[in-house]
């Protein structure tokens, strides 16, 4: 485990003694604990933003259904002639 020292403005500091104190307590390494809870949901939510941007490419792409050459038919009723 390693030691990471930061600077924070006054009222970013102020948020995050009061978060970690109310989601961990007045507890020994709670601001800890919170930094890597935020670490976690930042990893989590970059692999979401990822798997979004990997998603709309395809989409973008579009899928072969294999219907070239074939007739497409505009209603449903066209299919039992």
């Amino acid at each position: 485990m390693g030691n990471i020292f930061i600077s924070l403005d006054d009222s970013n500091e102020g948020f995050l003694r009061r978060f970690a104190l109310e989601r961990f307590g007045a507890k020994k390494g709670a601001i800890s604990k919170t930094v890597a809870a935020a670490l976690i949901a930042l990893r989590q939510n970059e692999g979401r933003e990822k798997a979004v941007a990997r998603l709309l490419s395809s989409m973008e792409k579009g899928v072969d259904l294999g219907l070239r050459g074939r007739k497409i038919y505009s209603e449903r009723g066209e299919l039992y002639d």
